[in-house]
């Protein structure tokens, strides 16, 4: 199967992005195939989600996320009658890049969180960089550096 072609991409590494020319008012172009295989690649979890993310929108939208790291798991133990049970609790992401349909972002690193709405997206060997609103220049996500818990 041949991947999506997309009428003025600027390079086939890019991710998210307006055609040339078209303006600030145009809509942005996802490209899912290309940052699902870019994840696949570094054995990063890729998910799409629909859902209200109430610090971008009060509309669900259509999510999708690079997971870096996961949070630890919990889990409780507890004795009825013969038997032991273990309730785990369910696994969420630790570190993360989540991107919604109309492109505003949610980064979540080891320390900090930051919503920004990005202009551009593309992928750089093992990193992400971005260029968002607001933010002077682009910006360069390390995958290792979200992978890999900091000493």
């Amino acid at each position: 199967m041949q991947p999506p072609t997309f009428r003025g991409k600027p390079s086939e590494s890019h991710v998210l992005w307006r055609r040339s020319g078209a303006g600030v008012d145009a809509p942005k172009r996802f490209d899912e195939a290309h940052l699902r295989e870019w994840c696949s690649t570094r054995g990063i979890d890729f998910e799409t989600d629909k859902r209200v993310d109430h610090d971008r929108s009060d509309r669900p939208r259509r999510q999708y996320r690079c997971v870096f790291a996961w949070a630890d798991t919990e889990s409780e133990s507890f004795d009825m009658g013969d038997d032991e049970w273990e309730i785990a609790t369910q696994e969420t992401p630790r570190t993360f890049l989540e991107i919604d349909e109309a492109g505003e972002a949610r980064l979540k690193s080891w320390t900090d969180e930051y919503v920004f709405d990005v202009e551009a997206l593309w992928t750089d060997d093992d990193a992400v960089a971005f260029r968002a609103a607001g933010v002077d220049g682009a910006k360069r996500l390390d995958s290792r550096k979200l992978t890999e818990r900091p000493e």
